[in-house]
C-alpha cells in the first residue's frame, strides 16, 4: 500500500509540475489564460495534498509538537501521554471521515461541475473521504501500537525506517 501512496505522490507532483509549467508557457509565451489548465492541477492536488497526508500518517511523521517526554519522565507514564494522544488523533480522523462521506455524497448528488471545463468536482471532493479512511486505518494501528507499548508488550508494526 505504501508503494502505492508513493507512486499516486510522484505521479500527482511530476503532472503537477508539468501542468503548472503549461501553463506558465501558455500565458506568457501564447498569450492564452489556460484557465483549464489551472483547474486541473486544482484537482490533481487534491488528490495530492490527502495521498501526502494518508503517508504522513503512514510514516507517522505528521506534525506533533511533543513536550510530553520532557514532562513525564518515567517510560509508563510517558506511553500512556502518547495513548491519549493517539486515541484524540484517531477519534478526530474517523470525525473527518465521517464529514467526508458526507461531503462525498453531498457531492455525488448535487452533480456539481467545475467552471472552465465542466468536470465533476466529485473526483476532487471524493480525496477527502477516501483520505480519512486510510488515515483513519493508520491512526488506529498507531493507537493500538501505542497501547501495546503501554502495556509493555511489543509494538504490531514498527515505523517506517525502523530495522
Amino acid at each position: 500500500m505504501a508503494n502505492a501512496q508513493r507512486a499516486i505522490l510522484i505521479a500527482t507532483s511530476c503532472f503537477i509540475v508539468l501542468l503548472l509549467f503549461g501553463s506558465v508557457l501558455m500565458r506568457y509565451i501564447f498569450h492564452y489564460p489556460g484557465m483549464e489548465v489551472e483547474e486541473i492541477a486544482t484537482m490533481v492536488a487534491f488528490w495530492l495534498y490527502f495521498t501526502g497526508a494518508i503517508y504522513g500518517s503512514y510514516e507517522r511523521s505528521h506534525i506533533k509538537a511533543e513536550l510530553a517526554n520532557l514532562i513525564f519522565k518515567t517510560p509508563r507514564a510517558y506511553a500512556m501521554v502518547k495513548v491519549t494522544a493517539s486515541l484524540i488523533v484517531f477519534v478526530l480522523a474517523v470525525i473527518m471521515a465521517y464529514w467526508g462521506y458526507y461531503y462525498f455524497i453531498w457531492g455525488i448528488e448535487q452533480q456539481g461541475r467545475s467552471m472552465v471545463l465542466l468536470l465533476p468536482m466529485v473526483y476532487a471532493q471524493s480525496s477527502v473521504f477516501f483520505g480519512a479512511i486510510f488515515m483513519s486505518f493508520y491512526f488506529l494501528v498507531e493507537l493500538v501500537d501505542n497501547i501495546r507499548q503501554a502495556l509493555g508488550i511489543s509494538p504490531i508494526s514498527k515505523t517506517p525506517g525502523e530495522e
